[in-house]
């Protein structure tokens, strides 16, 4: 075939092909990937899920989102939804200057939805699916739909004993707060993790709520200062810092950037590839080495003040890998604890006594993880 006739050929099958495609009302959606596949934890009775969707616009027109939502691929049963004012908490894109509505995706851009719901009864062995909902220019701004990635709801495994002893405790940690562990990315060798996505910081405090006895600018005042932090099962030591020193007061305490923010810390490697990271604490006070064996319930150093901290207090999260930033962060539950408590409102926190739970609560709690800034004892 002469070379005319073969351009004038395969330029005919681009028009037929452009005019198939075109019929199916093509237009180019979002790249969504789940960052990091979820896992089923028990959050005060209820089955519930953390993820991240990353979306890229790899198109030249903004995607403006309408809905997303989650449903049963086999059943299409809906589980969950974004909406409205809902993109403003859920969606946080690339764009530092914030000159775009929050449920836009400019092109080129990238972002991020944050994922956290409990989900309804009888989906726990369901393949759960999402279909989005946007406006495109191309469309005459009318809605366009299209399927996102689907995963396999699975459960969690990892169950732990208590990292401290007694309370009241404080479980400090919320998934909509702006930077707390749940929605801060560390890109380690060339990889964007949150290792902190469950991660929990225990504080101690009185019956009354308050968490110094005497001058709150001494560290040694504080309740939970120097208490036995325990081993949450047994394991090996994987690895362990214990180069920090501590001030001795609060106002003292010096501003670390993000590589030093553990602080002196154990890490645990409690068997498939699950590691128990324990972090700010007290200097001089590890009592174990890289890889000593251990027994749960054994005390393996004292809550102390180092790093990344404005108080003294014991952050605990559970990796897929021995790196304390470089790791995803995974869902775990305790094997026991009791309810004692909760704060309406957080921004109070170690001004007013906590607001105690109902004694028809179920104050008794079995394999759960504690509910956000509530009270508990182990």
């Amino acid at each position: 075939m002469k070379p005319l006739a073969t351009l004038l050929l395969f330029l005919s099958m681009c028009i037929l092909f452009t005019e198939k495609v075109a019929g199916q009302e093509y237009v180019q959606t979002p790249d969504v990937r789940i960052g990091h596949l979820p896992e089923i934890v028990t959050i005060d009775g209820k089955p519930t899920i953390y993820y991240e969707l990353h979306l890229t616009n790899f198109s030249d027109s903004p995607v403006k989102f309408t809905r997303l939502e989650v449903r049963g691929q086999a059943d299409s049963i809906p589980v969950f939804s974004i909406t409205g004012d809902q993109w403003q908490f859920r969606h946080k894109t690339t764009d530092t200057a914030k000159q775009l509505p929050d449920n836009v995706l400019p092109p080129g851009g990238a972002s991020v939805i944050f994922m956290e719901f409990t989900l309804p009864a009888g989906v726990k062995n369901k393949t759960l699916v999402h279909n989005f909902q946007f406006i495109h220019p191309d469309r005459a701004n009318k809605p366009v739909s299209f399927t996102g990635p689907a995963f396999d709801l699975r459960e969690t495994t990892i169950v732990l004993g208590p990292p401290l002893r007694g309370g009241p405790w404080v479980a400090i940690y919320s998934p909509d707060w702006e930077r707390g562990h749940r929605r801060v990315f560390y890109t380690v060798e060339g990889k964007a993790r949150i290792p902190g996505r469950f991660a929990i910081d225990f504080m101690q405090t009185d019956s009354e709520g308050k968490l110094v006895k005497g001058d709150k600018d001494l560290v040694k005042n504080w309740y939970g200062y120097g208490v036995d932090v325990l081993a949450v099962a047994d394991g090996t030591v994987a690895s362990a810092r214990d180069d920090f020193t501590e001030s001795a007061t609060i106002s003292g305490h010096p501003k670390y950037p993000a590589g030093k923010a553990t602080g002196n810390y154990v890490s645990l490697n409690i068997g498939n590839d699950r590691y128990v990271f324990y972090e700010h604490l007290k200097p001089g006070s590890i009592r174990v080495r890289p890889g000593q064996k251990v027994k749960k319930g054994e005390v393996i150093a004292s809550l102390g003040f180092t790093g990344q901290s404005t108080g003294p207090h014991l952050h605990l999260h559970v990796a897929d890998t021995d790196s304390p930033l470089g790791a995803e962060g995974l869902p775990f539950l305790f094997e026991r604890f009791t309810l004692l408590g909760y704060y309406k409102d957080f921004s109070r926190f170690g001004k007013i006594p906590w607001t105690p739970a109902k004694k028809d609560s179920g104050q008794e709690k079995y394999r759960e993880r504690p509910s956000p800034n509530t009270v508990i004892r182990f």
